[in-house]
């Protein structure tokens, strides 16, 4: 028989479907799978998709980018710098290339440490502990004041520790997220997987973090495959 909730085949004897765990009516008519599937089924699980090839290369793209971008950052600052000092005076030869040499670098340095992060990076599971958000008063040195709205999210390791996120004025990936949400943080990627996705309507890109359709496979952004 098939399971009437998510299409899967079953022996006729079995009462429970050992594909979503749905109770299994015998007495009524045998459905087939398309008859019955539900590009919305259960999402229930950590999916394995998350080795699909096109994650391995949405990571060595994004690490070459950074790179590139740094780079070409480092050649700006290197040239610039020197070109300001003689235009404006106010940095005299070769302080000028120091000044250029050590922004560029910065630059450099940054990307790198990027890179060599996600590569020391672990995928583990967690829950998210605490959820909340909180008015801030910033006051400038003019004596003006001003409002910010912290959202802060906490997630607790399975194996020990936490890791605290926040975001300014904009609550960023606080709203996807719920209290007792059961995540797994995948390695060399910012985006928790939700173990539970039945009663999400949209589901972010593990890789580019674009929110896409849940009925959708694939990201519309970076063609990746979505974690259902």
């Amino acid at each position: 028989m098939f399971c009437s909730h998510c299409g899967k085949e079953s022996p006729e004897d079995t009462l429970f479907c050992a594909e979503c765990g749905s109770k299994l009516n015998s007495s009524s008519p045998a459905a087939t799978p398309a008859q019955t599937s539900n590009p919305t089924q259960p999402l229930i699980g950590f999916s394995e998709k998350i080795n699909d090839p096109a994650f391995n290369k949405y990571r060595k793209k994004s690490a070459a980018w950074s790179l590139i971008f740094a780079s070409i950052l480092f050649v700006a600052a290197v040239i610039g710098f020197p070109i300001y000092g003689k235009a404006s005076g106010d940095i005299d030869w070769p302080n000028s290339l120091y000044y250029g040499l050590g922004i560029g670098g910065m630059f450099l340095v940054i990307a790198l440490g990027q890179t060599l992060k996600r590569g020391f990076d672990k995928t583990w599971d967690g829950v998210i502990k605490d959820k909340k958000s909180y008015r801030k008063i910033d006051r400038s040195d003019n004596g003006h004041t001003h409002y910010h709205t912290v959202y802060k999210m906490r997630v607790k390791k399975d194996k020990g520790g936490t890791k605290t996120h926040k975001w300014r004025d904009t609550p960023g990936l606080f709203d996807y997220y719920s209290v007792g949400d059961k995540v797994r943080h995948h390695k060399g990627f910012f985006y928790y997987e939700k173990h539970d996705k039945s009663k999400d309507t949209q589901i972010m890109c593990a890789a580019c973090m674009a929110f896409n359709d849940v009925n959708n496979e694939k990201c519309e952004r970076c063609k990746c495959p979505l974690l259902k």
